[in-house]
């Protein structure tokens, strides 16, 4: 597997300890730095070189998560930002993904579904914990005022799918087309939509009422 470099801002202190142990568990994973605040954390990002991605509570003294994920969009735009949060509620969950996290993740997780979820996120793909992917499908359901963003019926049908949480290679076997082309699909779409990552594809589509 592909070395992956985490960052971690937590500021419980126990807690913090118990995901740097996680991650540094894993072969391929390094939790090379961890930070209590957006405090700490922004000062690392304008000094060093930036980790491949970053675990973020959203719960934080001072800056919160939210602020510092919008934060990031402008000052780091290339870093993904997975929430790990207790927060299970959809307004979180849709603020965040609107916001541009990549992923969104429960505290009541599983160890290893946390370490699937930075793992699929890091190969390109969306994370969000089992409860919270059937918040996303939810609010799909719901009609909504329709904005044009002249998307075809393919990609439309690729959006549908990543609402339900699959990941890019999944989305290729289930339409039945190479990984690559599926790739395609969503660059024309991040594109067309004006977003950076799948999750924020999937937010922008269920506000203008695409989906």
């Amino acid at each position: 597997m592909i070395p992956i470099n985490i960052w971690v801002v937590e500021d419980d202190p126990g807690y913090r300890r118990i995901l740097e142990r996680l991650l540094n568990r894993e072969e391929h994973i390094t939790c090379s730095r961890v930070f209590p605040s957006c405090t700490e954390l922004f000062e690392a990002i304008e000094t060093e070189l930036h980790p491949d991605l970053l675990l973020m509570d959203l719960g934080l003294p001072g800056m919160g998560g939210m602020e510092g994920i919008q934060k990031l969009a402008g000052l780091a735009p290339d870093l993904a930002v997975v929430v790990l949060t207790v927060f299970a509620d959809k307004a979180k969950v849709m603020e965040s993904l609107d916001a541009g996290a990549a992923g969104y993740l429960l505290k009541s997780a599983m160890p290893q579904e946390i370490v699937r979820g930075l793992q699929e996120v890091f190969l390109g793909g969306a994370a969000l914990s089992p409860s919270v992917a059937k918040m996303v499908l939810e609010e799909v359901r719901k009609p909504k005022p329709s904005e044009q963003f002249d998307l075809s019926a393919r990609e439309i049908e690729v959006l549908e799918l990543l609402a339900q949480g699959l990941s890019t290679q999944q989305i290729a076997d289930k339409l039945e087309i190479s990984y690559r082309t599926g790739a395609f699909h969503l660059k024309n779409i991040y594109a067309k939509l004006e977003v950076q990552s799948q999750s924020g594809a999937v937010a922008k589509a269920l506000r203008s009422g695409i989906l």
